[in-house]
Parts: structure tokens; sequence; C-alpha cells
């Protein structure tokens, strides 16, 4: 029985440090005296950070961005991104049809704690998938606590609005749609 919960501790350990790497959400329970005890448990900032230098060369491959590169990808999406990661790589895109890369990164921007997170990427066109929160702890650059307050459907809904103006009216997004709190931009 010993060997067998030393066995799965050693597992577990493996999956969060898995998760961690790839930029996904890692649940964490501590006591209440441990929590507010420990610094480390008010820095963790989701989403994870991710290696910029490395994501800024994959999306320059994906797009075919290198000089002289004779190769791209029209089917690709990062991670899930903080919304100034997420900038940083969508500026690489300049133009691309109707997109224009410098301003929808300054609109990501604008979104700043206000979002769970973006995924940037190429399905044929450029594209946007946009998390918005059920949970106010879940919002991007927001301290982890045991428990946040439920984002409402009216809070929710007004912000898919708001993104609906932002990207569609403002930034001419061909393709607009939700999917529960997964908002997908898409330019032709």
């Amino acid at each position: 029985m010993h060997m067998r919960l030393i066995l799965l501790a050693a597992t577990c350990a493996l999956v969060l440090s898995a998760c961690k790497e790839q930029g996904l959400y890692v649940m964490q329970s501590a006591s209440a005296a441990e929590a507010s005890s420990s610094p480390a448990s008010t820095s963790l900032v989701l989403p994870l950070e991710v290696d910029i230098h490395v994501a800024e060369t994959f999306v320059k491959i994906a797009y075919g961005l290198n000089e002289g590169q004779r190769f791209q990808s029209t089917e690709f999406l990062t991670p899930r991104l903080r919304t100034s990661q997420a900038a940083a790589l969508i500026r690489l895109v300049k133009d691309h049809n109707g997109f224009d890369g410098e301003r929808v990164a300054n609109a990501v921007l604008s979104l700043k704690g206000r979002v769970s997170g973006i995924q940037f990427g190429r399905e044929g066109s450029p594209v946007l998938y946009i998390e918005l929160p059920f949970w106010t702890h879940q919002r991007e650059e927001a301290a982890p606590t045991a428990k946040g307050t439920r984002v409402s459907d009216v809070e929710s809904e007004k912000l898919v609005n708001e993104l609906k103006v932002l990207f569609v009216d403002q930034l001419k997004a061909d393709e607009f749609s939700v999917n529960r709190r997964r908002v997908r931009v898409w330019w032709d």
C-alpha cells in the first residue's frame, strides 16, 4: 500500500510538471494557513508563461515569415497565452488579407485581466480563440484563491457583445462565433 502511494505521488508530480510546461492550469490545494503564509501561493499567475522566443519562432515558421523560407502551416494554434504574449505573436503577422496584426494586437491587449487567455493561430487565415472566465479567479493575472465569485451570464454576454463590436465592426473579422465561453474570431 505504501509503495502504491509513493508511485501515485510520483505520477501526479510528472503530470503537474507536464501541465505547467504546456501552459495549462494546475489545481493546487493548501490549507488556509499555508495559503496565507506562502508567498508562492499568491505569485502563481495563469496562464503560465511560455518561452516567447520559441513561440515567436513557431509563429514565424507557421506563417512563412522567415526570408527564403519554403514552408508554412495553414493549420496551427498556440497554447492558451496571456494577452501580452498573444499580442507579441500577433504583431509578427503584419497583414494577411483583412487582418491587421498591429491593430488586432492592440485590441487583445485591451482585454488584459478580463479574459482567461488567448490562443492565436491559423485556420487557413488568422484565428483567435478568446477564453472567457466562469469565475473571477480564472481571469488572466488574477491571484489564485480558494474560491472566486461566479461571472454571471449577463456579464459574460456583455463582454461577448463588446468583443463582437471590437473584432467584427472595428477590425473587420469575417467570422465571429461563441461556444459557451469560448469566442472564435477569424479573418479571411
